[in-house]
């Protein structure tokens, strides 16, 4: 009975030990340093919890605030991700800065559609470099109440800010609260065993922490002691101490000094790894609490003055749970959005495995008004790339993925960029994402009404004219009752899937592959399609229809998206993508497709040919006025008008197909010209 007694008060002793480290009264010294113990002083809370900072604010001190905004705002608005150093130089020293922001305000609000802008990094960065080749990144903050001197003033910001809200934008800017560079004053004087020393994360030797950044060194010397401090990241990047009550008082202070000057919300940098418990590096209770308080005691404290929001950076993939870990609960709120790494990756892994499966399992389904999910397919990181190299500047491609990302009950972020696919910048690493965004070739695009950026406009005002369907709308998945004839299985390579909040139904379908059969069918899942309107796709051809009890959709050009709305046949349509197929002998009667220069009006592709006579015709998907030729030849670089040959195409025994003899075996080039329906074919 005595042995009984002794075990229950060991037990008693271990819990009263643990709680009081977790609570924040533990003032255990060091223990045992072998590199994988979890020392004692590691769990203890430090620091005056009375601490104000010397840049104090309250939030009676806010200016250059948003006015007539909503709680919750931020789910009805698209994002875009901005790199400053690259996106405009309005002073011409080399540098993107807030003024060249500032004047493209309008091509962010009307040409593209985005109504919230994503700062990177603003903050004074011990790394700093004007030049494209070096890759001034900011994650390195030098001073969390400074603006990098490169981008501008602090007046130059707060005129940028002042500019957004007269447009009805939002602006948000990128928060780094887990490190500091080694440049900040505050580790200066932590090396130095000044005031500061517990406001980092030293230890007496080097330890096994290993958060899963990619390197195992995270222990580094003290440069002015022989002690060791922890960066999860980097040498060059020191992890601040979320268990000293001054660290955790600052940070919600530069919150606070930062939503004061007029910013709408903040995207909050690698969250996962704040504080470090001897069961975890990661995603740990601790943290949680942190960003708890940071939501109770700043973000939510403006909500009579102007709503503010908080988005994570939590780098989780296919694991639900933690990443809905950082949404909190209901009666302890956490963040108001978290970025889904998941649903990008779908729209991706979909396209190269020709799978809609994989596009409709990582669909949010049923959203929840404390769930707000940012989507996004590329950003500054190495995380997907950027989407005109990933897809080789195949512009179908691009606009498929781009409508994939769109089309969904989330809140879109756009990296700066993307919305014309532009490409990758000839560097290593990150710094290939961040290059100049290159202004000339927006130009181009935007006017070209079938432009790659006229696509992102036109959904992005489809998601603003039906607003509450993308914020509560609820997805159900069409599956496949396509059947291949030879294996008798089902067929995965059209995706579709509708969005309905009982008011306000679309139908979304998706080509994932170039197939020559292009009818497909769905379970209907009850979906009324007796009257309908085509919003998105090549053209405004009724192709639906009901056989038996399954949804036939035929003519889907390869890799196209179309968008039906539901139950109204008189909607017109936002965007009508110019495609045209060269079909013929050549290639097997396969769909090649035609590339469009925007400039003179046409399409052209190249095709190798031999010393033969060829047939072809040209194929627009359900525009039958491109479909037909007539059984004349044609000879190297003779035009041929289309609309002449359609007038006798339809005769009693005249040939669909245009005849090609060229006069010796090369690269042809096939130019069609949309002005006047002629096209001519020229030896390259």
């Amino acid at each position: 009975m005595k042995k009984v007694k002794f075990y229950l008060c060991a037990v008693l002793l271990c819990i009263v030990f643990f709680a009081s480290c977790s609570d924040g009264n533990s003032d255990g010294s060091s223990g045992s340093d072998d590199g994988n113990s979890f020392p004692e002083h590691l769990l203890s809370y430090s620091g005056n919890n009375s601490y104000k900072s010397p840049n104090d604010v309250s939030v009676e001190d806010a200016k250059h605030q948003s006015t007539d905004l909503k709680d919750g705002w931020w789910n009805d608005t698209a994002f875009y991700h901005i790199w400053v150093k690259s996106f405009c130089d309005y002073d011409g020293d080399g540098c993107g800065d807030f003024n060249g922001i500032k004047s493209k305000l309008d091509y962010i609000k009307n040409d593209l559609g985005c109504d919230g802008i994503w700062l990177s990094p603003i903050f004074e960065c011990d790394y700093k470099s004007i030049r494209p080749s070096e890759n001034m990144h900011g994650y390195d903050v030098k001073d969390y109440y400074a603006v990098n001197s490169y981008f501008g003033t602090e007046d130059d910001l707060l005129s940028l800010i002042d500019a957004c809200h007269e447009q009805g934008i939002k602006i948000i800017f990128d928060f780094v609260p887990n490190h500091t560079g080694k440049g900040n004053a505050w580790f200066t004087n932590s090396c130095e065993g000044g005031n500061k020393k517990d406001w980092y994360v030293w230890n007496n030797s080097k330890l096994n922490w290993n958060p899963g950044m990619g390197s195992s060194d995270t222990w580094h010397k003290n440069p002015k002691g022989n002690d060791y401090y922890y960066a999860a990241f980097w040498e060059g990047q020191p992890d601040l101490n979320f268990r000293n009550y001054e660290v955790r008082e600052e940070m919600k202070n530069v919150v606070r000094y930062w939503l004061n000057k007029g910013f709408d919300g903040l995207r909050i940098d690698a969250v996962r790894y704040l504080i470090e418990t001897e069961k975890s590096l990661v995603d740990t209770q601790e943290t949680h609490k942190w960003f708890r308080e940071l939501r109770a005691e700043v973000i939510d404290s403006y909500k009579e003055i102007s709503p503010k929001f908080m988005v994570c950076e939590a780098w989780i993939e296919n694991n639900r749970s933690a990443l809905n870990a950082y949404f909190g609960s209901e009666k302890k709120p956490e963040f108001n959005m978290v970025l889904d790494f998941d649903q990008g990756r779908g729209c991706y892994n979909s396209i190269y495995e020709s799978d809609s499966r994989i596009l409709t399992s990582t669909l949010d389904k049923n959203p929840s008004e404390i769930k707000a999910y940012g989507t996004f397919i590329g950003n500054h990181d190495e995380y997907m790339g950027r989407i005109g190299t990933r897809f080789d500047g195949y512009v179908p491609w691009i606009k498929l993925i781009t409508a994939m990302s769109l089309l969904r009950p989330t809140v879109p972020f756009i990296y700066y960029g993307n919305e014309i696919g532009m490409q990758e910048g000839n560097y290593n690493g990150d710094l290939r994402l961040r290059t100049k965004l290159n202004w000339t070739n927006v130009e181009k695009q935007r006017n070209d009404d079938s432009s790659i950026l006229s696509l992102n406009k036109a959904l992005l005002a489809l998601r603003k004219e039906y607003s509450e369907l993308f914020r509560n709308g609820t997805v159900t998945e069409l599956k496949s009752a396509t059947i291949d004839k030879v294996t008798k299985n089902s067929v995965y390579t059209v995706a579709a899937y509708t969005i309905s909040d009982g008011k306000d139904t679309l139908l979304c379908v998706f080509s994932l592959e170039n197939i020559s059969d292009n009818k497909f069918w769905f379970n209907s899942s009850g979906l009324d399609i007796s009257s309908y309107s085509v919003l998105i796709g090549v053209n405004d051809e009724k192709n639906l229809s009901l056989d038996g009890s399954d949804i036939k959709v035929e003519y889907i050009a390869p890799y196209e998206t179309r968008v039906y709305y539901i139950g109204d046949d008189t909607k017109e349509m936002l965007f009508t993508d110019k495609r045209l197929f060269l079909r013929g002998d050549m290639n097997s009667w396969g769909y090649n497709e035609m590339f469009y220069d925007s400039e003179n009006s046409c399409f052209y592709v190249d095709c190798e040919l031999k010393l033969k006579k060829y047939q072809f015709k040209f194929d627009a998907y359900c525009d039958r006025t491109l479909s037909y030729g007539s059984g004349e030849e044609n000879t190297d670089g003779k035009p041929v008008s289309l609309r002449e040959k359609m007038q006798t195409s339809t005769e009693e025994g005249q040939n669909t197909n245009f005849l090609f003899m060229p006069s010796s075996s090369g690269t042809y080039r096939f130019t069609f010209y949309e002005d006047d329906n002629t096209f001519i074919i020229t030896q390259e």
